[in-house]
């Protein structure tokens, strides 16, 4: 029995030595911190590789929804970063700083202030897209999902958006590349369009890069947003589009005639047609935002009274005005009013009447919501939106920079040439200013 007993304890005593050998702690004789820097370092030559940099499919928002833009990186293995984008050109680069670090995986951080990287992302957005305080809300960390030669899967720490890095090839340059966007953009750059599959045509309008297609389902009525960026042949959705049991996810520009469309690239039966309403059509459906250098002689002369009698008077600026729905989908003049830090918004009510294809008849019908009404008995708001239309109306014809895909609209009085307003599509806040 003591021989037996002796006879385990040795056999337990073997276990345990071979248990604890060198050759099971190699497996994890390097620290984690040196896996982190040895993980980095793979990443930093991979990004350092490509001779003519990589194209990232960038979409600023949590909601993407101002679309995506193409934007050209190049590092180099010094920690500096050239960066190019369609919105400024593809002849206009700036560089400046990139790092990698560990923080719940690999990040890619574009950590010092790069006008062309940061311009997605910075509150107060150069080209006044976005809210004020937050811009477009896009990123400038991003963590790396997967590294491979030629194609990175980023996701933004801020937003969660996805962003694909792809390599460009060793004989297109990032210059050219945006070039060709740049071209592309400029030819397919519309607002209305009308989008037919499986026999039935669904209205589909454009704002900055997001297309929003309104149909019936099960009934109702919805409306669904697909986000897109510019490619050099057509738009390519940030995710699969399913309509009708229909799943589209990249289409490509084709002119035949006078027609412009686009069609599917994995060859399903669907077409996005392009629409061109009229210009009083396009007015109507959309926001057209004020702004004072905009503004005909007499225009300003009632604007000029409001904010001396009314708005100075009870100490309020003039956050935004804008001729379109309301929150509650009535048409009219909208507006928000600044008290410090608080923004009192309202509506004066205005019905519309269509004159043939460039005019419109706006008459005011003497009733308002929100704080509309209030400020139209309270801070002389009465006079700021007379040149817009009385009670009995005014009738203006309309002009634009371009019918296709107008960035502004002037409205002329045809009975008084010195009232007229300039009104832009892209939201225009504190509009005395501007």
């Amino acid at each position: 029995m003591k021989n037996i007993f002796k006879l385990l304890c040795l056999m337990i005593s073997v276990l345990l030595y071979t248990g604890c050998t060198s050759e099971e702690e190699d497996i994890f004789s390097e620290s984690s911190a040196k896996r982190i820097e040895a993980t980095l370092q793979a990443d930093k030559e991979l990004l350092c590789a490509p001779k003519n940099g990589w194209i990232m499919e960038y979409y600023p928002a949590a909601t993407q929804q101002y679309g995506g833009y193409n934007i050209w990186v190049s590092f180099a293995a010094d920690g500096k970063v050239t960066v190019a984008n369609e919105v400024y050109g593809a002849d206009e680069t700036a560089t400046s700083l990139y790092s990698l670090k560990q923080s719940a995986g690999p990040v890619l951080t574009f950590d010092t202030y790069n006008e062309l990287m940061h311009f997605f992302s910075d509150p107060a957005n150069p080209a006044g897209v976005g809210t004020p305080g937050k811009g477009m809300e896009g990123d400038f960390e991003f963590t790396i999902l997967s590294a491979e030669t030629t194609k990175f899967v980023l996701k933004g720490k801020k937003t969660g958006s996805y962003i694909v890095m792809t390599a460009l090839p060793d004989n297109v340059t990032g210059e050219a590349f945006l070039a060709d966007i740049v071209d592309a953009a400029g030819v397919m750059n519309f607002v209305s369009y009308l989008y037919e599959v499986n026999g039935k045509s669904i209205p589909v309008s454009g704002s900055y890069r997001n297309l929003t297609f309104t149909y019936e389902k099960d009934g109702e009525q919805v409306s669904v947003d697909a986000p897109y960026i510019v490619t050099a042949t057509g738009y390519k959705f940030y995710e699969p589009l399913t309509i009708e049991g229909v799943t589209i996810d990249e289409l490509t520009y084709q002119k035949v005639g006078e027609e412009e469309s686009f069609i599917p690239i994995n060859g399903v039966a669907a077409k996005l047609k392009v629409i061109i309403p009229p210009i009083n059509q396009q007015f109507l459906s959309g926001k057209w935002y004020f702004a004072y250098s905009g503004l005909g002689a007499l225009t300003k002369a009632y604007w000029d009274y409001t904010k001396a009698n009314g708005l100075d008077a009870i100490e309020e600026e003039l956050y935004y005005a804008y001729l379109g729905t309301y929150t509650n989908g009535q048409y009219g003049f909208c507006f928000g009013s600044a008290a410090g830090s608080s923004v009192y918004t309202g509506l004066l009510v205005y019905q519309a009447a269509l004159i043939g294809e460039n005019q419109v008849k706006l008459t005011f019908a003497l009733s308002g919501a929100g704080d509309g009404v209030w400020y139209y008995s309270n801070a002389a708001f009465s006079y700021l939106i007379n040149p817009v239309g009385t009670s009995t109306g005014k009738t203006f014809t309309l002009t634009t920079d371009d019918i296709k895909n107008p960035s502004w609209i002037k409205l002329t009085d045809n009975s008084n040439a010195n009232n007229s307003m300039v009104l832009y599509n892209s939201p225009v806040y504190w509009p005395y200013d501007k």
